[in-house]
């Protein structure tokens, strides 16, 4: 019964990554591109607050060019994230 569910929702998230796939047209080899906070919000379907907890525990790098509030984030670290389906941590294979 659990592994019923589980497989099924399995099968929804990989759904779901390649419509977001499809939809940002990113293919191998692309997304060293960098987005900013509410490109990253709306990929991931997340609040400026969940932003920044991944921020804080890092799970999703991010780069700061300037001291002001600006902060910028890869495509490809955003995926592999949405991959991941979110295990806490973001492994590093760069």
């Amino acid at each position: 019964m659990y592994g019923e569910n589980l497989n099924t929702e399995i099968i929804e998230l990989v759904k779901k990554v390649n419509i977001l796939l499809e939809t940002l047209k990113v293919t191998p080899g692309e997304g060293s591109e960098w987005v900013t906070k509410e490109v990253a919000m709306k990929m991931l379907n997340c609040s400026e607050r969940t932003l920044q907890t991944l921020r804080d525990n890092r799970s999703l790098p991010y780069s700061r060019p300037t001291q002001g509030s600006k902060f910028l984030y890869r495509k490809k670290d955003l995926i592999r994230l949405i991959e991941s389906g979110y295990s806490g941590n973001l492994k590093n294979d760069s």
